[in-house]
C-alpha cells in the first residue's frame, strides 16, 4: 500500500510491473468523494503518467462499493463560488486526468456505482462490473444534475433515449445487467468471478506495447468527440505512421525482409 495518500491506495505490480492499482479507500463511507479524496485522485492519475513501465491503471473501490458519489457533508459546506470551483475545477480536472490519461484505465466496479461514482467510471476506458452492482444517476432527485461530466458522457456512452431515462428518473437501483443491456458497461461478470476475469483482461492489455495502447486510446478519444470525419482519419493515419517507425517494428520488418531473401 502506498503511504502517500490518506484515502487512496496507489500500488505498482502485475505483469512486468505494468499495472498501477488505484483504489479509493473510504470503505466506511462507501468511497464517497470528499475534498481530500478528490485531490488525491487528481494527484494519483497525474502521477501515473510518469510511471514508465505502467501500461494499465486498474481503478476500483475498497470495501463494499466502488463509489457512491460526492460526500454530502462536503456538498453542504459549499457557498456559490465553492460549488463552482468544485464542479468547474476539481471535477473537470479529475475526470480529464482519467479520460485523457496516457495509460489505459480499467474500472472494476462492484457494490454501488452511483452519482459521482458513475461519473468516475464513465471517464474510464473499460468498465467491468459485478452482476450484483447497482447503478444510478441520482442528482436530479436533489434538484441538480451531475457536474463532473456525467450528463455529457452518459449521453455519448449509450443510446440517447436510454441515457435520458437514467438521468431524468434519478433511479439508483439499476442492475448491472439492465445497464449493460442499455448499452453501458464493457462486460458484466458474476460477483465471484469478477477479480479473475478482470485480471485476465489486464494480462492481455499488458502483453501489448505501451505506445500502441496509448495511440489507440488517443485516436478513439478524438473520434469520440464527434469532430470532422476527415480530421479523425488524419489523426489515425498519423498515429499509425508514428507507430510504424518504432524500433521493434523496424526490427521485425528487417527480419521479415531477411527471411524473404533467404527463400
Amino acid at each position: 500500500m502506498s503511504e502517500d495518500y490518506q484515502f487512496l491506495k496507489y500500488e505498482i505490480g502485475g505483469p512486468g510491473n505494468g499495472v498501477c492499482y488505484i483504489t479509493m479507500n473510504r470503505p466506511d463511507k462507501r468511497n464517497a468523494i470528499n475534498r481530500e479524496l478528490a485531490d488525491e485522485l487528481l494527484d494519483a492519475f497525474t502521477r501515473v503518467r510518469d510511471e514508465v513501465e505502467v501500461k494499465v491503471v486498474l481503478f476500483s473501490g475498497a470495501g463494499k462499493s466502488f463509489c457512491t458519489g460526492g460526500d454530502l457533508a462536503v456538498l453542504s459546506s459549499f457557498d456559490h463560488q465553492g460549488l463552482m470551483d468544485w464542479m468547474a475545477r476539481t471535477g473537470y480536472e479529475v475526470q480529464r486526468a482519467i479520460s485523457e490519461n496516457e495509460k489505459v484505465v480499467v474500472a472494476k466496479v462492484h457494490g454501488h456505482c452511483i452519482a459521482g461514482g458513475l461519473e468516475l467510471a464513465l471517464a474510464c476506458d473499460l468498465i467491468y462490473a459485478s452482476d450484483k452492482t447497482k447503478f444510478g444517476v441520482t442528482e436530479i432527485g436533489m434538484g441538480i444534475l451531475p457536474g463532473w461530466g456525467g450528463t455529457v458522457r452518459i449521453a455519448r456512452s449509450m443510446p440517447i433515449f436510454r441515457a435520458r431515462e437514467v438521468l431524468l428518473t434519478g433511479r439508483k437501483d439499476y442492475t448491472a445487467e439492465e445497464i449493460y443491456e442499455m448499452g453501458f458497461l464493457t462486460r458484466v461478470y458474476k460477483d465471484d468471478e469478477l477479480d479473475e476475469k478482470v485480471d485476465g483482461v489486464i494480462a492481455n492489455l499488458c502483453s501489448k506495447t505501451a505506445a500502441a495502447l496509448r495511440m489507440g486510446k488517443n485516436v478513439m478519444n478524438r473520434s469520440f468527440e464527434g469532430g470532422p470525419w476527415d480530421a479523425a482519419l488524419a489523426i489515425e493515419r498519423s498515429s499509425i505512421v508514428w507507430l510504424f517507425y518504432q524500433e521493434h517494428i523496424q526490427k521485425m520488418l528487417a527480419a521479415l525482409k531477411d527471411s524473404q531473401k533467404a527463400e
